[in-house]
């Protein structure tokens, strides 16, 4: 199961806070157990000066002698047992120690995986983007040589469309004054006052004709 990069987090501060824990614990032990060495020590050179203070002084009661003797011995004992339990402690305390720091290792391993993998993926996701944008980019592009020919065919179509419309507007214009010729043909005064350039000189060669 993949872990995520919060919980690989909260896992290492927790081993962490246990190896310091476990590091004051040993130290702990560690001192204990030296203390106890030391108390063991202590009480062997005890022993040998006791025994040598029985030899020079022998005149004192042996059963007080023995009586003392087995009272440092059952206090050596004891320390040599504590001594043991202390020994055992340590040992255990490795043993959890190292099992943490394995675990610690496999997740510091796999959060670099899973870095590389977050880092490959953005490479990935970056380059498609370029790639994306610079397609897009040849598209605007394209739009845009297209719209500014359709302009400029639209601008030529309408200049082309305003002399056809002025061309008509001054056929039409010629229409009217002929027409107005046709019906006031009796009045070749009036339609001479009508003319308007550039038909006037037709209009009076026509007024002419008919009049002939």
């Amino acid at each position: 199961m993949n872990l995520s990069l919060d919980t690989i987090l909260t896992n290492a501060r927790e081993l962490v806070s246990r190896l310091r824990r476990d590091d004051a614990t040993a130290d702990t032990a560690v001192n204990q157990a030296q203390y106890v060495q030391e108390r063991i020590l202590s009480m062997k050179q005890y022993g040998d000066d006791l025994a040598e203070l029985n030899d020079i002084s022998a005149h004192r009661p042996k059963t007080a002698i023995l009586y003392n003797i087995q009272k440092e011995n059952r206090l050596i004992k004891q320390l040599q047992r504590e001594n043991e339990e202390l020994k055992q402690l340590v040992t255990e305390h490795r043993s959890v120690l190292e099992k943490i720091m394995y675990k610690y290792r496999q997740d510091v391993q796999r959060l670099i995986l899973m870095d590389k993998e977050e880092s490959q993926a953005v490479n990935l996701f970056n380059a498609s983007l370029a790639q994306d944008i610079q397609d897009k980019s040849s598209k605007i592009h394209e739009m845009a040589t297209v719209m500014r020919r359709a302009i400029d065919i639209d601008d030529t179509n309408s200049a082309s469309q305003e002399e056809r419309i002025h061309a008509l507007l001054l056929e039409n214009r010629g229409l009217k004054e002929i027409l107005a010729i046709h019906e006031n043909i009796q009045r070749p005064k009036q339609i001479s006052e009508v003319c308007v350039e550039p038909y006037c000189f037709y209009v009076n060669i026509l007024v002419n004709f008919l009049h002939e």
